[in-house]
């Protein structure tokens, strides 16, 4: 088996939130896209909560000894995020305070590889015959419409919502999805160190009879006009550096912001 990995930090972040977790002895891989946050929080290092969230899961994926299921590796790491949290005097009923990151890993055990998912990082297989399999669910893709038609049902059933139009800014709309979606049955999965993003995790098995490649990636190495298909067959054929210059040129034609990128490829 062949480990490859690639990273690449936005040129418009002060440093790059995503994180690579290459554990060789537990033989576990995977990426973390720590999410952006909405407030002014810096370690005495000066990194915000994002860096923070995806380098703790890093961190204590990479001291794993392979042992426990890899679902529950996550959920563990997802505490030991509430517990840095904690020791930084974060408020955790705040929600939309709390640090948080997606993630999409996978360890190799023997005749079958194991995956565990949560946000908008995946995980992509491709089979001999030609076959290519996306593991995982992107429940961050229409989290803006769901949330809306979340608030439409609680006025109706005289819950207190701030009227629609307090919505069209950018932030009480992040402050609510953070608060009311993430890690809730309407919303999509986190990493944010409450107890609920257990019930969020998307795991699964996969054997590895027929596969050739298992890519993790997080959400920036997405291209805007390409499924994740292409994006396996692309890096598989070119390698990342030519793909993802395919990527920065379709965002630059569409006036897209660049997002750190980061992904892991398993070849068999």
């Amino acid at each position: 088996m062949q480990i490859r990995h690639y990273s690449k930090p936005s040129p418009q972040k002060k440093e790059g939130e995503d994180a690579i977790v290459l554990n060789e002895k537990a033989r576990l891989y995977g990426v973390m896209d720590g999410v952006t946050p909405i407030t002014g929080y810096r370690d005495e290092n000066g990194h915000n909560g994002a860096y923070l969230a995806s380098n703790t899961l890093r961190a204590y994926l990479e001291r794993s000894d392979g042992r426990a299921s890899l679902k529950d590796e996550v959920i563990a790491a997802n505490r030991e995020l509430r517990q840095a949290m904690l020791r930084n005097g974060i408020d955790l009923n705040v929600k939309h305070e709390l640090w948080a990151s997606c993630i999409a890993v996978a360890r190799v055990d023997g005749d079958s590889v194991s995956f565990a998912q949560l946000g908008d990082c995946m995980a992509v297989a491709r089979y001999e015959d030609g076959r290519i399999v996306v593991l995982t669910e992107n429940r961050v893709v229409g989290v803006s419409a769901r949330a809306k038609a979340k608030r439409a049902r609680d006025r109706e059933n005289g819950l207190p919502v701030e009227d629609e139009s307090h919505f069209d800014e950018l932030y009480p709309k992040l402050v609510y999805n953070r608060a009311h979606m993430a890690n809730s049955p309407e919303g999509y999965g986190v990493a944010n160190g409450t107890d609920e993003a257990a019930d969020h995790i998307q795991a699964g098995v996969v054997e590895t009879k027929g596969l050739t490649h298992l890519l993790l990636v997080s959400d920036g190495m997405f291209h805007p006009d390409l499924p994740l298909e292409a994006t396996m067959e692309q890096i598989v054929n070119d390698g990342f550096e030519p793909y993802v210059e395919r990527v920065e040129a379709a965002e630059r034609a569409k006036r897209l912001n660049p997002d750190d990128r980061s992904a892991v490829l398993l070849s068999w």
